[in-house]
């Protein structure tokens, strides 16, 4: 098939094959080993996740709105506190996606992150994810230009992950820094590089045996 091809018969059929979500973020790359076939299912999960959440933020989004047009919402001689109820609850769905956004981001960079700990020699790895991967490309020998692009791209996607995590810690970080807003582009950017990190993590795999 053509890429156009792959990218139609994809959307035909991914709303019954969840297990395929992530074809598309992985360039439709077919992976061997059963680590590599374990990530693309958490990353097709948490993609799942970030889907349905989206169909029914969108549903009760229209609602409300359409509620606010016509004011069926409003109850007689209580018009004011309805509009403030409604206010609210349209804050409660933005504040849902936003959540779904950050969620999926933390689940899709897990999923990398556990995908180096089972490809490590140590049984779950030697620490986070920065740590093991720097393991990783040590021990699979990668070149500088590898390793300079990897990290590139798992930094970036890290720090989306740290940012989403602050927001539910409530840290003194995030309330001295501002609450970051994580937008539905940096989400299908998330899931893009994610996806392409493990693709050159398994070409490393292949190219060779890791060092001792």
């Amino acid at each position: 098939m053509t890429q156009e091809e792959l990218v139609a018969t994809y959307w035909a059929g991914v709303d019954d094959a969840p297990d395929l979500l992530a074809d598309l973020y992985l360039d439709f790359h077919d992976f061997d080993g059963i680590e590599f076939v374990m990530f693309k299912n958490r990353l097709s999960s948490a993609i799942l996740v970030s889907r349905s959440a989206r169909a029914g933020n969108s549903q009760l989004a229209t609602q409300f709105e359409e509620q606010r047009r016509d004011g069926s919402h409003r109850v007689p001689g209580w018009e004011e506190e309805s509009d403030i109820v409604l206010g609210e609850s349209i804050d409660v769905v933005d504040d849902a996606q936003a959540i779904a956004i950050g969620a999926t981001i933390l689940s899709a960079v897990t999923a990398l992150e556990l995908l180096l700990k089972e490809l490590s020699p140590e049984e779950g790895g030697r620490g986070g994810l920065d740590r093991n991967l720097r393991d990783f490309l040590a021990r699979y020998e990668a070149s500088a230009d590898e390793e300079a692009r990897i990290l590139e791209m798992t930094s970036k996607v890290r720090r989306r992950r740290n940012d989403f995590a602050h927001t539910l810690t409530g840290s003194h970080w995030i309330s001295s820094l501002g609450r970051p807003s994580l937008t539905s582009d940096d989400l299908e950017d998330t899931l893009f590089k994610v996806a392409e990190i493990a693709i050159e993590i398994e070409g490393l795999v292949k190219r060779g045996r890791p060092r001792p």
